[in-house]
């Protein structure tokens, strides 16, 4: 059977491009052929999958993706593949992977006449709205609710997926490399506590709200894996912070990032799941995380951390910090519970 894999960008590295990945590893060791189609240029590491590169198009990324999703649709009707499984909105796919939270659930007031959404909700619309008949994988039942709230669509359409944590996580879960060894290996503080910070898109991921927070708590240390932009640095020297702020791109070896750290931060403004909190627990590393992440249940039923509430408030969220740190010895012993679970 021809699969197409559509995926706006393969190179990000984030949770969806992972699960593409690992989608396209177990769709070839059943004999299908798969094509992955996107806007990036295909890796080292990528070399053998058929990779398709589609142009990138537009000064903006909602042009872009608008863009993308058209050139998808040209590239399936002129290859007529058997199935298109799309981890972006693509109309018109035969499956759609939802890695992001619905569009159409936010609130966005005066933000509903910005191009930007207009655009996505299209997309959107496109691959949700009755009486389109895309299936749908869901990450989480709060996820799928909120999807058939908004669109009022036929359940039957949706999946929800179990918890998602990758074979290579669970691999290195068993052979947890020394936490002073890494730190060693990062140039970390060797006694510091240290929060740790998974965000490829660091806004989505609130680490501005994390940098904000830091400065309350003189004892932590934060690493921030996944990005580097300019601002995060920007806004840890003008906060006073960034002899305590260690910043690297993205790396493989997240689970080593878990065993050096002695908790995840993750207050996302945006998160359909977090694989990164499964991750945290499989490590045996407390979380802290948002509640509107949709594995935040995961933390509240293995007690391995805390959950902070919306709407998002930032004095809130010092004080669940604070609680972390008053109680990490308990909230490690939770956390070790959850990873043998």
């Amino acid at each position: 059977m021809k699969v197409v894999l559509a995926v706006f960008q393969i190179d990000r590295r984030g949770g969806k491009e992972r699960d593409c990945l690992a989608v396209a590893e177990a769709l070839r060791a059943r004999d299908h052929d798969v094509t992955i189609v996107t806007t990036s240029r295909p890796a080292a590491d990528l070399t053998s999958w058929r990779v398709i590169s589609l142009p990138k198009r537009g000064l903006s990324n909602h042009v872009r993706m608008r863009n993308f999703a058209r050139a998808v649709k040209a590239y399936v009707e002129s290859e007529r593949p058997n199935a298109v499984l799309a981890f972006d909105r693509i109309p018109g796919a035969d499956f759609y992977y939802a890695a992001d939270a619905a569009i159409a659930a936010r609130k966005s007031g005066w933000r509903a006449w910005l191009p930007r959404r207009r655009a996505y909700l299209a997309l959107e619309r496109g691959v949700l709205a009755p009486p389109l008949r895309t299936r749908v994988f869901f990450l989480t039942e709060r996820q799928r609710d909120e999807y058939a709230a908004a669109y009022g669509f036929d359940a039957a359409r949706g999946i929800v997926l179990p918890l998602i944590i990758h074979d290579e996580r669970y691999d290195a879960a068993r052979r947890p490399a020394g936490r002073e060894r890494i730190r060693a290996e990062l140039k970390l503080p060797r006694d510091a506590i240290l929060a740790v910070a998974i965000a490829v898109k660091p806004k989505q991921k609130g680490v501005d709200r994390t940098l904000k927070a830091l400065a309350d708590h003189p004892s932590l240390h934060l690493l921030i894996a996944g990005s580097s932009e300019d601002w995060i640095m920007r806004q840890a020297r003008a906060q006073g912070i960034a002899d305590r702020v260690h910043v690297m791109p993205y790396v493989t070896n997240v689970m080593d990032l878990m065993f050096a750290a002695d908790f995840l931060v993750h207050p996302a403004r945006a998160e359909a799941a977090g694989q990164v909190i499964g991750e945290a627990l499989l490590a045996g590393t407390p979380a802290l995380v948002s509640e509107i992440c949709g594995y935040a249940g995961e933390v509240r039923r293995s007690g391995a951390g805390l959950v902070v509430p919306e709407p998002f408030d930032p004095r809130v969220f010092s004080e669940h910090i604070k609680t972390m740190l008053d109680r990490l010895p308990q909230m490690r012993e939770s956390a070790k519970a959850a990873a043998d679970r």
